[in-house]
């Protein structure tokens, strides 16, 4: 026994051990976290935030425009809050796939998206109000309680800063639209390839991959992104001026997603669950910058004119 009592004799911590400890730690100081993207409604009560812009939840900074890239394919996803009320907590049921409730979805009504009662199910009921006449909040209790959005990775084409969007509400049918034009360009940029790779073949040289994915091709794209309003109605995403980037900037953009691949591989990025509840967190601290807003059957029912099935 040692003569020190101030001395505790054990097992000594591998070194490997105390490595292993400090890189963890390390990888989680210089995480990357790409911040949360936010269209700003018009009933926002949040301090700062300007509607019609796009808001930095984290810092608050804004843009009018923003030209990005989509650095992977959209992915479809759902949510579901408590009636009225739309915090963090009042989350009842989301999907990160739109095909099953989410493991920590915490009252999810079915085991898939596509039977769920509160989903797009509901659409049925919404067009045969419709056609009866039914107008108003009367009409807005047909809406699906759970809605579909589409999940976006970008980056901005100057900075480079990732940021996560979700892409909801209204916007969700301009948006799908907007896709339209980024398919044709697929279409355009495969068949170069193609060009490209039967003057390889009749040379010998080595052919190029040709895509087989959408996220193959979708980084290579630059568009900008900016809102506006029907008839002065909810501010709705728009997109514009679809390029492909130069092969300087692929280039960039190539290493870009090499380093979030591994980065990914290694849990050093941060996940879409954890941006959306620190951006939640952050909200939840600022005081609110307006008045009480009108009840959400209402702002729904007002909703109604925008919504096109």
């Amino acid at each position: 026994m040692s003569e020190n009592p101030l001395v505790v004799v054990g097992n000594p911590v591998p070194a490997e051990a105390l490595v292993a400890q400090r890189f963890n730690s390390l990888s989680k100081l210089f995480q990357l976290r790409p911040k949360s993207l936010e269209l700003v409604s018009k009933s926002t009560q949040q301090a700062g935030a300007e509607p019609g812009t796009f808001r930095v939840v984290s810092t608050n900074e804004k843009f009018k425009e923003l030209r990005a890239v989509m650095l992977y394919a959209p992915i479809e996803q759902r949510e579901k809050y408590r009636k009225g009320v739309f915090s963090a907590d009042a989350k009842e049921c989301f999907s990160l796939d739109n095909i099953s409730p989410h493991p920590k979805a915490k009252n999810p009504p079915a085991l898939y998206c596509a039977s769920c009662p509160d989903g797009d199910i509901m659409w049925n009921g919404y067009r045969d109000a419709m056609k009866k006449g039914i107008t108003g909040e009367e009409l807005s209790k047909y809406l699906p309680h759970c809605r579909k959005f589409w999940h976006l990775f970008l980056a901005a084409r100057d900075t480079l800063v990732p940021y996560y969007f979700n892409c909801k509400g209204s916007s969700v049918k301009p948006f799908e639209q907007a896709m339209q034009t980024v398919a044709e360009l697929f279409m355009k940029m495969n068949q170069n390839i193609l060009n490209i790779n039967k003057a390889k073949a009749e040379k010998g040289e080595p052919l190029l991959p040709v895509p087989t994915d959408p996220n193959d091709l979708i980084w290579q794209i630059s568009f900008t992104m900016f809102t506006w309003q029907k008839n002065g109605g909810v501010f709705m995403l728009g997109m514009k001026d679809f390029k492909v980037m130069a092969d300087e900037d692929k280039a960039t953009f190539s290493k870009i997603l090499s380093d979030y691949a591994a980065r990914r591989a290694a849990g050093a990025i941060q996940s879409q669950e954890a941006a959306e509840q620190e951006a939640a967190d952050a909200a939840a601290s600022e005081p609110a910058g307006a008045p009480s807003a009108p009840s959400a059957a209402s702002e729904v029912a007002a909703k109604n004119k925008m919504i096109q099935i």
